[in-house]
């Protein structure tokens, strides 16, 4: 009886268990994991403009066919005050296709108040803490792309002054209007 009452006490505590995440699954040569469902290399992790530009071929293609207005690379251009801008993607998500290369063409109009990171996740958006840019705190994720604005405060400690989920607040707009007007904003304040 008392083996009994140990099991089911077993069985109550397997039961409020948090189910275990898939495993990221293994590499292919060259050291990327790769996507389950289509087969192609996840960019994980901290990564550069150049490494996202070089890892699909869609952020290449989506970036070349929607150049940036002169007006809307000199509004990017004109903020002076200090921010960090954290592009938390997915490789293999199609709303990251489409938007993040509006950021990368944003940075490709160097500011030297905006400090740019992008972070690839897996599907289930977990995005460690020690992967954030320094000074920045890890934010929890539920879409991708997100874009997390922080104003550097007296001292350096990095504050968060905005995000972007996933596609513009407004519809028409493109995703580089929305980071230059969220910048813009908190610029303001």
């Amino acid at each position: 009886m008392k083996a009994a009452i140990l099991a089911l006490g077993t069985l109550g505590a397997l039961a409020q268990t948090p189910p275990i995440p898939p495993p990221i699954p293994p590499a292919q040569p060259g050291g990327l994991s790769c996507d389950p469902k289509d087969k192609l290399p996840l960019l994980l992790g901290p990564a550069t403009a150049q490494e996202i530009l070089a890892h699909r071929a869609i952020f290449r293609d989506t970036l070349a066919k929607a150049p940036l207005s002169g007006g809307l690379k000199a509004r990017w251009k004109a903020v002076q005050r200090p921010f960090t801008l954290v592009a938390v993607f997915g490789s293999w998500c199609g709303d990251s296709h489409y938007q993040l290369p509006d950021l990368l063409a944003l940075e490709g109009e160097p500011n030297p108040f905006i400090e740019v990171h992008y972070l690839g996740v897996y599907r289930d958006k977990q995005a460690p803490a020690a992967q954030w840019p320094a000074g920045c705190p890890a934010q929890k994720v539920a879409r991708v792309p997100t874009f997390y604005l922080f104003a550097t405060q007296p001292g350096g400690a990095q504050k968060l002054v905005g995000t972007v989920v996933e596609n513009p607040p407004r519809a028409g707009q493109r995703m580089a209007e929305a980071l230059v007007e969220l910048v813009e904003t908190a610029s303001m304040q």
